[in-house]
C-alpha cells in the first residue's frame, strides 16, 4: 500500500456495493464475496437472476448483507427499482458473469433487473467472468469483453482450472478473495485523484505545407482520451488540449483544441503551472516545414522542395524548466517506438524519461498491428521513479488505469515528503 493510501476497510466503510449474481454454477462462491465486502462496514446490495437462483438461494445473500435480495424488474407504487438500485452505487461487482450476461451488458440490454441496472449505474463496474472454455474463446464473446473494457469497464479473470461437467481449461472464475480485493482497490481509485488538476494532451499535430496538405501522423486521440476519461472517473479536474482526433472526447470534460505544435506548445504552456498532473499522450510531429506557403502547390510544378526543421519538444522544455510546471507535480510523456519486444521498451522508457527531465514515461509500441495508432489495444512498459512496469497488450482504458495508478502513488509519496 503506497504511502499515505487509505486501508481497505476505511475505503469500503459506508460504501454502497451492488453485487449482481448471474446464473452459473459459481455463484456458490460469491456467497464468500458478499460476506467479505459486508464485513468491511460496506453497504452490500445484492441483484440476482431468475437462473442465479438454481444455484444460491436469495435468503442466503440477504442474511450474509442485512438487505433484501432485489430480483424484480418492476416495484410497486412510484418505485423503479433499477433506478434505486443504481442511484448512488459507489461500486457495481458482476460475479459470476455468465456468457450472456457479458452479451448483454456489451449490447446496452435492457430487458430484467439486473441488464437494466447495468445500464443505469454511473460507478466503476468489475466483472468476473465465469464460462466453459469454448464460450470464453468464442470470437463474440472477445468482442464483447473489448466492448466492456473500451468502454472502461474492469475485468478480473477468467483463470484456468476445473470447470463444471469435469472439465478443464480457461474460463474459472476469479476466486472470492482475488474477486474482493480488486472491488477495494476500485474503491480507492475512484477517490484517489480527488482534487487533483490534470492536463492531458491528445491527437496528433498538422504542420502545414500549403493550405490544403501538411506533415502529420496517424494518432486518433483515443489514448490521450482514455487517460482523461480514467483521471476524471477518479475524481481529477481534468483539461484535454487536443490536436487533430478520429476519436471522440469523452464527455463533460473541457477540450481545448489547436492544429499545429506551436499552438500546442502555447496551451500546454499556459496551463501547465496550474496542473497537479501533465500527461503529454499527443503524437506531436517532430518537424514541420520552414515555411508554408499562402497558396496551394500546383501539380504541374512538379516535385517541391521542402525544407523540415524541428518542432518544439514540449516535453523537454517543461522537464527542464521547473517554473513552467506546478511544485511538487507529475510530468508524464509518452515515447511511440516500433519495438515489440518489453525489454528493448522498458530500456527507451527509462532513457527518454531521464533525458527528458519527465517523473514517468510510457513507451508503447505503435509498430504492431494490435497496437499503438488506431488499434484498439497497446502494447507498453511505464518507467517510472519506482522502476519499469509491463504492462502488456492491454486496452487503451486499462492502460490508462495502470497509468494513473502509477501517478496516484507518486502523488500521495510526494504530499506526504
Amino acid at each position: 500500500m503506497g504511502a499515505g493510501a487509505p486501508s481497505p476497510d476505511a475505503v469500503a466503510q459506508g460504501k454502497k456495493i451492488l453485487v449482481c449474481v448471474t446464473g452459473g454454477i459459481a455463484a456458490f462462491k460469491v456467497v464468500a464475496v458478499v460476506r467479505s465486502l459486508a464485513e468491511t462496514g460496506a453497504d452490500v446490495r445484492v441483484v440476482m437472476t431468475p437462473s442465479a437462483h438454481h444455484f444460491v438461494g436469495a435468503q442466503t445473500f440477504a442474511a450474509l448483507s442485512g438487505n433484501p435480495v432485489a430480483t424484480e424488474m418492476f416495484g410497486s407504487g412510484a418505485a423503479v427499482p433499477h433506478v434505486e438500485l443504481a442511484r448512488g452505487a459507489d461500486l457495481v461487482i458482476v460475479a459470476p458473469a455468465t456468457a450472456n450476461a457479458v452479451a448483454k451488458m456489451a449490447l446496452g440490454f435492457a430487458d430484467d433487473l439486473f441488464s437494466a441496472v447495468l445500464l443505469t449505474v454511473r460507478s466503476p463496474v468489475l466483472v468476473a467472468p465465469a464460462m466453459h472454455t469454448e464460450m470464453w474463446e468464442h470470437p463474440a464473446t472477445q468482442r464483447n469483453v473489448a466492448a466492456l473494457e473500451e468502454r472502461g469497464i474492469t475485468l478480473i479473470g477468467p483463470s484456468e482450472g476445473a470447470l463444471s461437467s469435469g472439465d478443464s481449461g480457461a474460463g474459472r472464475m476469479s476466486e472470492p478473495e482475488e474477486i474482493v480485493r480488486a472491488g477495494l482497490r476500485a474503491l480507492g481509485r475512484a477517490e484517489d485523484l480527488a482534487g487533483v488538476r490534470a492536463l492531458v494532451t491528445a491527437g496528433g499535430t498538422q504542420e502545414p505545407i500549403d493550405p490544403v496538405r501538411f506533415v502529420g501522423n496517424r494518432s486518433s486521440g483515443r489514448m490521450g482520451f482514455a487517460i482523461a476519461q480514467e483521471a476524471a472517473a477518479r475524481g481529477a479536474r481534468v483539461t484535454v488540449v487536443a490536436g487533430a482526433t478520429s476519436a471522440e472526447p469523452p464527455p463533460g470534460i473541457e477540450v481545448v483544441r489547436v492544429a499545429t505544435a506551436d499552438e500546442m506548445r502555447a496551451a500546454v504552456l499556459e496551463r501547465a503551472p496550474e496542473c497537479d498532473v501533465t500527461v503529454k499522450a499527443a503524437a506531436v510531429a517532430d518537424f514541420k516545414p520552414r515555411e508554408a506557403v499562402d497558396r496551394k502547390l500546383k501539380k504541374a510544378s512538379g516535385p517541391p522542395e521542402i525544407t523540415l526543421v524541428p518542432t518544439p519538444d514540449i516535453l523537454a522544455e517543461l522537464g527542464s524548466s521547473p517554473g513552467l510546471r506546478k511544485a511538487r507535480g507529475i510530468l508524464v510523456g509518452f515515447a511511440a517506438e516500433t519495438e515489440p519486444d518489453p525489454g528493448v521498451l522498458g530500456r527507451l522508457a527509462e532513457g527518454k524519461r531521464r533525458s527528458k527531465g519527465a517523473d514517468v514515461i510510457v513507451a508503447n509500441d505503435v509498430g504492431s498491428s494490435d497496437s499503438g495508432f488506431g488499434a484498439a489495444t497497446n502494447r507498453a512498459v511505464i518507467a517510472s521513479p519506482d522502476g519499469l512496469t509491463d504492462v502488456g497488450l492491454v486496452t487503451k482504458i486499462a492502460l490508462a488505469s495502470a497509468l494513473m495508478d502509477v501517478v496516484a502513488g507518486l502523488l500521495r509519496t510526494r504530499r506526504s515528503l
